[in-house]
């Protein structure tokens, strides 16, 4: 798909500012005063002089320019192309703008991934529409680091805007890897603005930055810095790629506690803390437009470029500096904006350059794949996701589920829209450490996908999606659906060997089962052992493409079984 210049006009206004959001304002009162005067009488000296100041945070962007999935070339509603039309829109409303990101914008979509695996000496695309946009800061977050150091450094060379983290150092050291705060004088105000980035980066992206960088507490971090930079400044912005925590959530979410890492989701302890304006959250990819904590607004915009977070602060200068009279904000949607054609323009051949790579092939096979019956039966496509889960984390046993019931890879040329169709959630590969006891509660509540067995009776339980069915290899085991949820697992061998409670394993997993997610409560709070925030789609795509072909035999073992007969095309036991 590509984008013309007729396409570049706004035309959906906004919607009006603050409709549906709580504003927050400080009170002033100035008394009226009569006063007649000709046209050459300067205003009384007491007059006010007020500043309207506008602030514009992206956050979460994962490489999305253009308003488009790759893999089946749908139109959506995303990306900076469509947030520049936006963007734009608010500089024409009030010239004392500022834009900033939250972080994650280097990675998560096949564009960026093709610029940096297959065009990794051309400009890096994100930069580009960023550049083209006049980002004003950019604060890191962990997925900057996925494609390495260099590829980092050179994203950053490229960049005519700072790249921002206070909490980030040189190994050993107490220098900070990148510039911690930068302040900017607009219609007279100082602000300063801060950036924080989780430390789970150290766990997340070890291999990339282990004896290299080192990733602080955001808190202690923020006490080295803040105090400082309230006293240059008369407004003060914190980027924070972290979620709030407190009551809005868990202060550990990528990672646990055991692992010795500051917590990573500290930004409601922050805001009460430390004298911050505004604060512009990432990294949960939640949508809040407005948060009053402590005395911050604080906002956060939709991932991928959804939305766009707007905050507007009204100013009166003082004798001192400039006290701020009133704080709002909200988060804005591209649904109905049109692309930005300079954004456009500046990204076009590396669109093109990814639209044509999406329909290359990556491998072959000599006999057809199916995934028809896969919630029901053993196959070769859920291993093939498992085996390359075991295969990059080393673990033990791995557990994947099957997302995309009519997929077929016919014989011969197998496309990477293909496997995007596999797997087409943007789920990133961890592993934790379970007990024996963990796992069989965790195969227990995988079985509960079946229904009680009933003689011509449906097989499945219509209240348990697909996608939380999950299959575990490296392990045998049996399922029997007439017994009662919680006692239908039996046969569980590890080697040949019954598994007991006591007894250790590393499980290969994805990051919403990691966290716990389709009610696995039980792997909630295990140790993670894994996490690169690697993308799954994009390793099997890597594994595929490195061996060139791919057969059923080279990843398919009978591991586990239905103890009750049924009817694999109508669905129904026998």
């Amino acid at each position: 798909m590509s984008y013309s210049s007729r396409q570049s006009p706004l035309y959906r206004q906004p919607s009006s500012f603050f409709k549906r959001s709580q504003t927050v304002k400080a009170k002033f009162f100035l008394p009226g005063v009569a006063i007649a005067f000709s046209t050459s009488l300067a205003l009384p000296a007491f007059a006010a002089q007020t500043v309207d100041l506008t602030i514009l945070g992206t956050t979460d962007v994962h490489g999305n320019v253009f308003p488009t999935n790759y893999f089946d070339n749908k139109e959506i509603n995303m990306g900076l192309a469509k947030l520049g039309t936006l963007i734009k829109h608010y500089r024409k409303e009030n010239k004392n703008t500022l834009l900033v990101d939250s972080g994650d914008a280097l990675q998560g979509s096949q564009l960026i991934y093709y610029a940096n695996k297959y065009a990794p000496k051309k400009k890096n695309p994100l930069i580009s529409a960023m550049n083209v946009l006049e980002y004003d800061a950019f604060a890191l977050g962990n997925h900057e680091f996925n494609f390495g150091l260099q590829a980092l450094g050179k994203a950053r060379s490229e960049a005519k805007f700072p790249f921002l983290s206070a909490n980030i150092f040189l190994n050993g050291t107490q220098k900070p890897a990148f510039q911690p705060y930068l302040i900017k004088e607009i219609g007279g105000v100082k602000v300063g603005i801060i950036a924080f980035s989780p430390p789970g980066i150290a766990l997340w992206d070890r291999a990339n930055v282990e004896g290299k960088l080192e990733f602080r507490d955001i808190l202690k971090s923020a006490a080295l810095y803040l105090p400082e930079l309230r006293r240059k400044s008369d407004v003060v912005v914190a980027l924070v790629h972290a979620g709030l925590g407190g009551k809005y959530g868990p202060a550990y979410e990528g990672y646990s506690a055991s692992t010795g890492l500051p917590p990573e989701n500290v930004g409601e302890e922050l805001a009460k803390k430390f004298p911050i304006d505004v604060m512009l959250l990432g990294h949960t990819h939640q949508d809040y437009p407005q948060e009053m904590i402590g005395q911050a607004v604080a906002a956060q915009a939709l991932k991928w470029g959804e939305r766009i977070a707007v905050v507007k602060l009204k100013l009166e200068k003082k004798e001192k500096g400039w006290k701020i009279l009133s704080k709002e904000s909200k988060t804005e949607p591209t649904v109905g904006i049109r692309s930005d054609f300079e954004v456009v323009k500046a990204t076009q051949e590396m669109h093109q350059s990814t639209q044509k790579y999406i329909r290359s092939a990556i491998a072959e096979t000599s006999e057809g794949w199916a995934a028809k019956s896969a919630d029901l039966e053993d196959t070769a496509i859920v291993d093939l996701v498992n085996e390359v889960q075991r295969e990059v984390t080393k673990a033990d046993l791995s557990a994947a589920s099957i997302f995309n019931s009519t997929l077929t890879l016919p014989k011969g040329k197998i496309s990477l829209s293909q496997i995007a169709a596999l797997y087409p959630y943007e789920n990133s590969l961890t592993a934790v450490r379970i007990t024996g006891k963990q796992l069989k509660e965790y195969l227990e509540c995988s079985a509960c996908y079946y229904n009680s067995y009933s003689p011509g009776g449906e097989a499945v339980n219509p209240k348990m999606r697909a996608y939380n069915y999950d299959m575990v290899a490296g392990v045998d085991y049996s399922i029997d659906p007439r017994k009662p949820e919680g006692q239908r697992i039996s046969g569980l061998l590890f080697k040949g060997k019954p598994v007991s409670e006591e007894q250790t394993f590393t499980l290969a997993v994805n990051s919403y089962r990691q966290q716990g997610g389709g009610g696995y409560e039980m792997l909630k709070g295990a140790p993670v052992v894994y996490n690169k925030e690697e993308g799954i789609r994009e390793l099997l795509l890597d594994s595929l493409k490195k061996k060139g072909r791919i057969e059923q035999g080279d990843v398919f073992r009978k591991n586990w079984q239905l103890l009750v007969p049924l009817d694999r095309d109508s669905r129904k036991f026998l």
